[in-house]
């Protein structure tokens, strides 16, 4: 059966960059383009791998205007089983300054498989940024394609140790609010966390870590066996 998603989920990440891009003539005043490229040991999403290892080409553009909307987008080299890919994430969303310190943020995604448009899915996400960390969480109405509504929430972190040399963490959980059972999804809960440290290099950063994700047994269509707890290391550059 030929799995589709409302139009509206399609196009919500379309019509926040459009409410960007329309905007009166001073919002257009100031852009600020970042971004980055990187290279991974391993493709890891939420805690898992859903192919084979092997070093894994990134990228990251963003654009910011003065008045808080932004949009961006997100390649990745992925394997889905054995079939090689790439997968792509166009966002867009809206932040604004707290007084008391960090901002807070709506947006969302659109995810594209290039070797599996069956799993391809949208979310909307809100979340908070500090000085020193971030939470955010999502919501899918059709994660990875099929009929699960699901969560998750995500917290970021790091504390520097030394100018040359930060801890850095991450702790996620994903909950299946359909219940039922889907590849690769959980029944209820399934968490992941990685915990390591970053070392910076000018405009680069060397990062090791320690990866760890629950293993319920729920796998990816022709999803390969991983050990739960792995290391993992990327080399970041920013611009």
């Amino acid at each position: 059966m030929t799995r589709r998603r409302p139009a509206c989920q399609a196009l919500a990440p379309l019509l926040l960059m459009q409410s960007m891009l329309l905007a009166p003539g001073p919002a257009l005043a100031q852009l600020d383009v970042t971004g980055s490229v990187a290279v991974q040991s391993e493709y890891r999403y939420r805690g898992q791998n859903p192919g084979e290892y092997g070093l894994t080409p990134q990228a990251t553009i963003n654009v910011d205007t003065d008045r808080g909307w932004y949009g961006g987008g997100f390649a990745s080299a992925i394997t889905v089983g054995d079939v090689r890919g790439y997968k792509l994430q166009g966002y867009a969303g809206y932040a604004r300054r707290l007084q008391s310190g960090g901002s807070w943020e709506l947006g969302c995604s659109h995810i594209n498989y290039t070797q599996a448009h069956e799993n391809n899915f949208n979310e909307c996400y809100a979340g908070l940024s500090f000085e020193r960390g971030s939470t955010r969480l999502y919501y899918a109405p059709r994660y990875l394609g099929y009929d699960a509504r699901v969560l998750y929430g995500e917290i970021n972190a790091f504390y520097p140790v030394h100018p040359r040399f930060n801890l850095v963490g991450h702790l996620g959980l994903l909950h299946n609010l359909s219940g039922g059972f889907f590849p690769g999804i959980p029944d209820a809960w399934r968490y992941d966390a990685r915990i390591g440290v970053g070392i910076p290099f000018g405009r680069a950063t060397l990062q090791l870590a320690r990866e760890h994700v629950q293993d319920d047994g729920r796998r990816y269509t022709m999803y390969p066996v991983h050990p739960p707890r792995r290391w993992s290391w990327g080399l970041s550059y920013a611009f």
